[in-house]
């Protein structure tokens, strides 16, 4: 038995707008998988951008404050060496900015003939005064009734007798005479005192 051509034409059609329908939702779902991926991609782009934006701002900052911290430190502990080197140097004498006020040194210092001195010097004769301006490794007196006002004097040794010396900073202290008067302001020297009626100790102004 055969089927009538309508009957023929119609089911192909049918069956040919079915297929049409499947590739169109087939199409379809394909299309929106792409977009969907499409912008989940660039999504991951934009957080990556962010997170390095981040990373280089926070590192920048930390650098210009630990840059600056550290300069800081720097200056501070650079101010702070250099108070302490200053301070050390003040120690070394304590009789070196001492004013003086005792009137019989005052005395000396304004009669007595001002000579500048340095290295070793020695004083010979009697019945001088003298001033004697600058730093001594040494000082030799061999005279008598000798007055004299120093500066910083390392070793001082004094073989006369009736001698008065003044002096601001004395290191080693030698007498091998009499009567002798030594004063100081900065710290006791060691003293070697082989005479008789000497007077020594640290001027109270």
């Amino acid at each position: 038995m055969s089927l009538p051509k309508t009957v023929v034409a119609g089911t192909a059609a049918l069956a040919l707008a079915l297929s049409l329908g499947a590739c169109s939702l087939s199409a379809n779902r394909s299309g929106s998988g792409e977009s969907g991926s499409s912008a989940a991609t660039q999504a991951e782009q934009s957080k990556q951008t962010g997170a390095k934006s981040a990373d280089s701002n926070g590192s920048a900052t930390s650098d210009s404050q630990g840059t600056a911290k550290s300069d800081s430190r720097a200056s501070s502990g650079s101010s702070a060496r250099t108070s302490t080197d200053s301070d050390d140097q003040d120690d070394d004498r304590d009789g070196d900015d001492a004013p003086i006020t005792d009137a019989t040194w005052k005395d000396i210092q304004s009669t007595g003939q001002r000579t500048e001195v340095f290295g070793a010097h020695t004083v010979q004769g009697s019945g001088s005064t003298l001033n004697l301006v600058g730093d001594l490794d040494s000082l030799m007196v061999q005279g008598s009734d000798v007055k004299i006002a120093a500066e910083e004097v390392d070793v001082l040794t004094i073989q006369g007798s009736n001698v008065t010396v003044y002096a601001r900073d004395i290191d080693h202290l030698t007498i091998m005479g009499s009567n002798v008067t030594v004063y100081w302001l900065g710290d006791d020297p060691t003293i070697q005192d082989s005479g008789a009626g000497n007077t020594t100790g640290k001027l109270v102004q």
